[in-house]
């Protein structure tokens, strides 16, 4: 196969795509490197049918002794080849929409090759045959074989020295002691010589790639041991599993090696011929018998070896038909039209001595005929985190992503970080209370072979938020209603995010009394801050101070919660109620606006209210007569320029003014 051939035979697959999920940039800081051993080779039976003719072994004016050699067998060759195949890659680079070199490296595993080379005959008309002028018993079909036993070398590449496997067989005794008979053989496997077409080097490989475009030609080739070639995948917008194939890999060789058939004459053979030039040279005259006595003491040549082959082993293989089977195989699987110009390469380069050994599946088939073409994996595995919320989380509240892992070859581990700290353990899940602020979650997956995904982030967000009041207590009558104004306020905690916040709900959850009704106006807001009024409604509500929670709730599912704060509120009777009027009344004498006679008149007015309201039973009538002429005397004072309406409504008017206390009790 030339070089031309195997630069256009790799670039045919390789530009088909490679897949991979849209997910955030890789922030991985050495480049994964994947290695896959991989095993190439083959078994091939070759015919061997050797027929020598007959062969004059003594002459004297004319052929007096001659022997006929025949070979029918097999030679068995066997080549299985090891090597380690890796590719390397950035994963920061595993990006939607960017570009990944990707390096491949095919190294021959030290000593892990191996080659066997066998002849055998044996059998109904198959074995060695051999024919003597006069001789009746020679051997027919006698069985006959030669063994390159095991040997295990590092295949040859560039300037590597070839690598020669001898071979030894087994000896024939034609008797008595008439002719030994040995076969001798070996095999080379050298480095493939540079082809007439230029980048083909020791071993190559067709790549096909999917999910992915690219627009240079990428030929897969290696000169020698351990050199590299990269080519660059342009990625897609969105990111899916990457794949990237090699098949078939080829590892070239240039074959050659010889085997022959060696003939010895033993010491029959000698007195034979003794006698043969003895008697022969009787018939010459002298002086001509000077020179026949003279050699005929002599013991004769062994005859010359007989070659069963040498030189390159491309006869062989294309008389099995290699040269077109794995020609054919290659070619279909490039396809038309280029895979005619391959086969045809393919086939020329074998006739040559030049031996393609792919990979198979299984390893080491036998030829022909050919199995499918193997070919050798690398899936790129991409990842991508599901369970982020989409809003803002509740500080103390626990979040749980899980991972989604698509291509790659499981078992998977997983790499957790967050704000790119290493946590959590390696399993698909991490479950984390982020602190306030934004936490960002990164992952990144590694398969069982080494590949390394692309790394994915998500973003949590969390937030806090706070309840204050004022007033912080507040007074009501039994009946009646009063509101904490300005109220409730909502406020976020500093360092919270702002991306994402939740509305938040306002309710009094406990220490509420019978008879007694909050409501908030309004009744919640969005939790960057908001202030609501809260009102209470009492009927008949018993008097007491009580303590009220209330709560501040973010309704979202999983990850929202509540915060709390506490009011207090009191609940007075109406008796309980006036003391609180008379206070105002005695600071209105006190800053001048009453004179001590009009304060006078309204606290015992006020005064003996209260008496009737706490007497037993209760004498309401009355407290509600001396009430009513309470008013009626404001009133008056309104009227006589005493006092301001705003001063008199502070003391009738109002959710603890007297007209109130006078509904609460209630007066008709």
């Amino acid at each position: 196969m030339t070089r031309k051939f195997l630069s256009i035979l790799i670039a045919v697959f390789i530009f088909t795509g490679l897949t991979a999920a849209s997910l955030n940039p890789v922030h991985a800081t050495t480049p994964a490197t994947i290695t896959k051993h991989i095993d190439l080779g083959f078994t091939a039976s070759i015919p061997i049918n050797l027929q020598t003719g007959d062969v004059c072994d003594f002459s004297l004016g004319g052929c007096v002794f001659s022997h006929n050699l025949g070979f029918v067998g097999t030679a068995d060759i066997k080549v299985d080849l090891g090597a380690d195949l890796s590719i390397s890659y950035d994963p920061s680079l595993l990006v939607p929409g960017g570009s990944l070199p990707v390096t491949v490296t095919y190294t021959p595993t030290s000593g892990g090759s191996s080659a066997l080379f066998n002849i055998a005959g044996s059998g109904p008309g198959k074995g060695l045959t051999l024919s003597f002028t006069g001789c009746t018993s020679c051997p027919t079909d006698a069985p006959f074989t030669v063994a390159s036993g095991g040997a295990t070398f590092t295949a040859p590449m560039g300037a590597d020295s070839p690598i020669t496997i001898p071979g030894s067989g087994s000896s024939l005794n034609i008797g008595p002691d008439l002719m030994s008979v040995t076969i001798g053989s070996s095999i080379t496997l050298a480095p493939a010589p540079a082809g007439s077409l230029p980048g083909l080097g020791g071993a190559a490989a067709l790549v096909q790639v999917t999910g992915a475009t690219t627009s240079q030609l990428l030929p897969v080739e290696w000169d020698s041991s351990g050199a590299s070639q990269t080519f660059n995948l342009n990625l897609p917008a969105t990111l899916a599993p990457i794949d990237i194939s090699f098949g078939p890999i080829v590892h070239w060789l240039l074959t050659s090696g010889s085997a022959e058939v060696d003939l010895h004459w033993g010491s029959v053979a000698d007195a034979i011929y003794v006698v043969l030039i003895t008697s022969a040279c009787n018939l010459i005259p002298f002086p001509g018998n000077v020179v026949c006595i003279a050699s005929a003491g002599t013991s004769p040549s062994d005859p010359s070896p007989i070659s069963i082959y040498s030189g390159n082993l491309g006869q062989f293989y294309t008389s099995v038909g290699l040269n077109t089977t794995i020609g054919d195989a290659v070619a279909t699987a490039v396809g038309p039209p280029l895979g005619t110009t391959i086969g045809n390469d393919i086939a020329n380069n074998i006739a040559n001595g030049e031996l393609p050994i792919p990979l198979l599946s299984p390893p080491l088939a036998s030829f022909p005929p050919v199995p499918s073409l193997g070919s050798i994996d690398f899936a790129l595995p991409v990842v991508s985190i599901s369970g982020a919320p989409s809003g803002a989380v509740l500080l103390g509240s626990s979040v749980t992503l899980g991972a989604s892992t698509a291509g790659g070859t499981g078992p998977f581990t997983y790499s957790w970080t967050s704000n790119g700290s290493p946590i959590g353990g390696s399993t698909s899940t991490l479950t984390d209370t982020p602190a306030l602020g934004s936490t960002v979650y990164g992952l990144t997956v590694t398969d069982s072979d080494g590949a390394v995904s692309n790394t994915v982030t998500a973003q949590v967000n969390v937030y806090d938020f706070s309840l204050s009041a004022v007033p912080t207590s507040l007074q009501v009558l039994t009946t009646g209603s009063n509101s904490y104004s300005p109220g409730v306020t909502e406020s976020l905690v500093s360092g919270s995010t702002t991306i994402g916040l939740p509305s938040i709900s306002l309710s009094v959850t406990g220490g509420m009394p019978a008879g007694a009704a909050p409501s908030f106006s309004p009744s919640g807001g969005a939790a960057s801050g908001f202030t609501s009024v809260l009102n209470i409604t009492t009927s008949g509500a018993p008097a007491g101070t009580y303590t009220l929670t209330v709560t501040g709730t973010d309704t979202t599912p999983l990850t929202g919660g509540t915060r709390t704060m506490t009011l207090t509120l009191i609940v007075l009777t109406p008796a309980q109620a006036l003391p609180g009027v008379i206070s105002t009344i005695q600071g209105l004498q006190s800053s001048g606006v009453l004179n001590s006679g009009q304060a006078n008149s309204l606290i015992t007015k006020l005064t003996h209210a209260i008496g009737n309201l706490n007497s037993s039973p209760p004498n309401t009538t009355t407290a509600c007569n001396q009430l009513t002429s309470f008013v009626n005397q404001v009133n008056s004072l309104v009227a006589e320029g005493v006092l301001t309406q705003a001063q008199a409504d502070s003391l009738l008017q109002g959710p603890l003014g007297v007209l109130a206390i006078m509904a609460s009790i209630p007066c008709t």
